[in-house]
């Protein structure tokens, strides 16, 4: 990730990531987002509060690479694609999708867990 950052050269919000480049705090929360989102989604639990965080983490993302950009400081092409066909909005929109039709009620343990937390609200 700090390579990543670490090289961006282009759009609005550049200075913001660069600067956030080789910071451990990123780095860590980064990586323990990822590890919960994948975790949630592996076993079908907390959709909706996943496809909001999961959400959040592209359009961090998304924000970071910023496909509006054609060309990078020193203009050279950046080989952007379309902003609104990108892998960023399609994950995201797969995410919202899963929690909308409660997938983790059908394929995973959504549905134990809703059960475990009414009788545990300790637990939200």
């Amino acid at each position: 990730m700090d390579r990543f950052l670490s090289g961006l050269d282009h759009g609005p919000f550049e200075s913001m990531f660069t600067s956030w480049a080789g910071d451990a705090w990123a780095a860590w929360l980064f990586m323990v987002g990822l590890l919960g989102i994948a975790i949630a989604l592996l076993a079908g639990i907390g959709l909706r509060i996943t496809a909001l965080t999961g959400t959040l983490m592209l359009l961090l993302m998304w924000a970071a690479e910023w496909p509006l950009d054609r060309h990078t400081d020193t203009g050279e092409l950046t080989q952007s694609t379309n902003p609104l066909i990108e892998y960023h909005v399609i994950y995201a929109l797969v995410l919202i999708g899963l929690a909308a039709v409660y997938a983790g009620n059908t394929w995973g343990l959504g549905r134990r867990w809703a059960n475990l937390v009414r009788r545990n609200r300790w637990l939200l």
